[in-house]
């Protein structure tokens, strides 16, 4: 049983502090001078919640110690007090929203001076570099606000720090209240990121669609299918925006691609959803066997770590009775792994869940 006490219970407490503080008020204002421990004994409560009121009256300022002789008490008068304790607080406050107020009208004035030169020359350039991370957020960020219709997101490699994605949600939640259409792709791992779970949940709740891949192609978000916004090769930072329409169009392309392969992001670590995920892995990963790339480049392509990686290939090469990673690329292409590969593919194929895999089993087997 919860030892906790309810909003009612501390709202009772609380308000006896007050009727405290105040019959201690009403004792000192009754006398010229009062030390501590008299004020104790005429408090009909027990001494350590009678001292805590005194000690707040002090902080209040309405209880001070009497000039000369500091040991005993005398009553403030509570508009004294006032003018002693809140006066700089407000007077502060002013100060500062004097500040706020002047440094808002100058940003309104340098706003379209901005979109007249800067944002200007960014919109005829096809290609523009950004080459740090305070001028991809600030891009983002306008995107975002000036997104219409849709917003398209390809998400690769693992959880992102909690710092981002708490940046991201609320960017994300303007964006789907205004009515614009999000979709979103992330990888294998991210879905077992408690924090990423979260920022996924929220999300869906507003109306976004967020699905999950094996492998992602790209950092991608694309605005309105108008602007883009890739990953920069060698400067994981910054960011390359393009407006090129034909560009664009071959992104979007990729983009609904693997979204077409993707499966619904799991909020609920579900058994058969887990069983799926781990399966869709060990094919990503006969695949990319297949081509002969090595491990570590491999465990990057799927966003997992190269441990992760040696865990699935050790079930991989098991589950074919291979010897090694070159005995497994052998009986892999003498299996045909690609013309089956392309027949799970074909028109009429019975989908995910109920094909087989490349490693021969079914889809669903763990």
């Amino acid at each position: 049983m919860s030892t906790c006490p309810t909003n009612l219970e501390a709202d009772k407490t609380t308000n006896a502090d007050s009727r405290l503080m105040v019959t201690l008020y009403a004792l000192a204002a009754a006398r010229e001078s009062v030390s501590r421990n008299e004020l104790l004994q005429l408090a009909d409560a027990a001494p350590d919640e009678a001292g805590q009121a005194i000690d707040r009256l002090l902080q209040l300022k309405v209880l001070t110690g009497k000039p000369g002789d500091p040991v005993r008490l005398v009553p403030v008068a509570p508009a004294t007090a006032f003018t002693q304790l809140l006066l700089p607080a407000i007077r502060e406050l002013r100060e500062r929203q004097t500040t706020i107020n002047e440094v808002s009208a100058q940003l309104v004035d340098l706003l379209p001076v901005y979109e007249k030169s800067v944002m200007k020359d960014v919109r005829e350039h096809s290609l523009h570099r950004l080459d740090n991370v305070d001028a991809v957020r600030l891009t983002v960020s306008e995107l975002s606000a000036r997104a219409t219709r849709e917003i398209l997101i390809s998400q690769p490699g693992g959880p992102r720090p909690e710092p981002v994605l708490k940046e991201a949600t609320d960017r994300a939640v303007g964006v789907l209240d205004r009515g614009v259409r999000t979709r979103t792709l992330h990888q294998y791992t991210a879905q077992f990121h408690q924090p990423t779970v979260d920022h996924v949940s929220l999300l869906v709740e507003h109306g976004a669609e967020v699905r999950v891949v094996t492998q992602v192609f790209m950092q991608l978000i694309v605005f309105d299918r108008e602007v883009a916004l890739v990953e920069l090769i060698g400067n994981p930072k910054g960011a390359l925006l393009i407006r090129d329409l034909s560009v664009i169009h071959f992104l979007i392309g990729a983009f609904e691609r693997a979204w077409d392969e993707a499966l619904p992001f799991p909020l609920t670590y579900e058994r058969e959803q887990m069983l799926f995920s781990s399966e869709e892995m060990k094919t990503a990963i006969v695949e990319l066997l297949v081509e002969g790339y090595d491990d570590k480049v491999v465990a990057k392509r799927l966003g997992i770590s190269l441990r992760t990686f040696q865990r699935h290939l050790a079930a991989v090469l098991l589950r074919i009775g291979a010897h090694n990673r070159l005995h497994a690329g052998y009986l892999l292409r003498d299996l045909g792994i690609r013309h089956e590969k392309r027949a799970q593919h074909a028109p009429g194929h019975r989908g995910a869940g109920q094909g087989h895999s490349p490693c021969g089993t079914a889809r669903t087997t763990p």
